[in-house]
């Protein structure tokens, strides 16, 4: 498989083209990839328009990728995923995972439009304390009657 990289503000774009699977320039690709993240981008946008096949260390760099990326406040998107992998991610219920785009433009705007984080969009509420437990009832005392056949 061959890619190129290219940062464009501050998005880098990954373009593969060819296989997406074991062996050949993933090691080299992670290692490129692990590079740009240094650098401070943390939008990613993987361009899989030349990608006819993926198969499970393709999908686990994605899913990997994903996951680191989004860890450190940042985001990973595709563009351009062939019907076939799109098979694959479904079968595999990963199609909740990536945000998805057919168009360049599209995506790379899609960036600019930063999700407020879950705890910003709600001021945080002072925990309220639980009920004290009601005390339990006293015990009932035996009449003397029933004292005396009990022995």
């Amino acid at each position: 498989m061959k890619f190129t990289l290219k940062v464009v503000g501050d998005v880098c774009v990954l373009k593969l083209d060819g296989k997406f699977m074991a062996g050949g320039d993933s090691f080299f690709l992670r290692e490129k990839i692990k590079n740009v993240l240094s650098m401070g981008i943390e939008k990613l946008l993987i361009d899989m328009d030349s990608v006819p096949y993926i198969d499970s260390t393709g999908v686990g760099f994605l899913v990997s990728s994903h996951t680191s990326l989004k860890s450190q406040g940042g985001q990973l998107k595709l563009l351009k995923v062939k019907p076939k992998i799109l098979e694959v991610f479904k079968v595999m219920s990963l199609l909740s995972i990536f945000e998805l785009f057919e168009d360049e433009e599209a995506a790379m705007k899609s960036f600019e439009e930063q999700p407020k984080p879950a705890a910003a969009a709600v001021p945080a509420q002072p925990a309220l304390a639980a009920p004290a437990a009601a005390p339990a009832p006293p015990k009932k005392k035996r009449s003397t009657k029933a004292a005396k056949d009990a022995d």
